[in-house]
């Protein structure tokens, strides 16, 4: 029951539910999501075509096509811890092998290779801090200025 971060493709969901696409159309992204929960369409974001949200174990993910996005297709993906901020996330959120929010900042900083430690932390942040990361994004479309991976990190408190 792991969600999976795939920079440059998209979001695997648990469950073998199926991987929301960067390029997916609308139609596509709430089916794929629809596998694992409840559906909750439109919401208002500025600078948006279409926007879905759906939680599943405490998980929030929104995924959403902005204005720059080609053919209105998904560009981007957000995924939030609900709660427990101060302790891991009852359900993984991986790249690779690392969960991320599995394990308080200080102890990715020492696991995470610099390359990677520049991907998933955000400039500034304190390596030793004991907080938790509290969301995690992904970037397809040019309208954010992100690295090659399209990642972007975020920490609680």
């Amino acid at each position: 029951m792991t969600f999976r971060l795939l920079p440059g493709t998209g979001l695997a969901l648990p469950a073998n539910a199926g991987v929301l696409r960067f390029g997916m159309t609308e139609h596509s992204a709430q089916w794929t999501a629809s596998t694992l929960a409840d559906v909750h369409v439109g919401g208002w974001m500025c600078g948006t075509h279409w926007t879905l949200s759906f939680v599943h174990d405490g998980i929030l993910v929104t995924a959403y096509s902005c204005i720059e996005c080609a053919e209105q297709t998904l560009g981007h993906l957000i995924i939030e811890r609900q709660y427990g901020l101060d302790r891991a996330a009852d359900v993984p959120v991986a790249l690779g092998d690392y969960d991320l929010f599995g394990y308080p900042i200080h102890e990715l900083a020492e696991v995470l290779s610099p390359p990677d430690r520049n991907l998933l932390l955000p400039a500034g942040i304190n390596l030793r801090s004991t907080h938790y990361l509290s969301a995690v994004r992904l970037d397809f479309c040019a309208e954010k200025g992100t690295d090659a991976h399209g990642t972007q990190t975020h920490t609680a408190g």
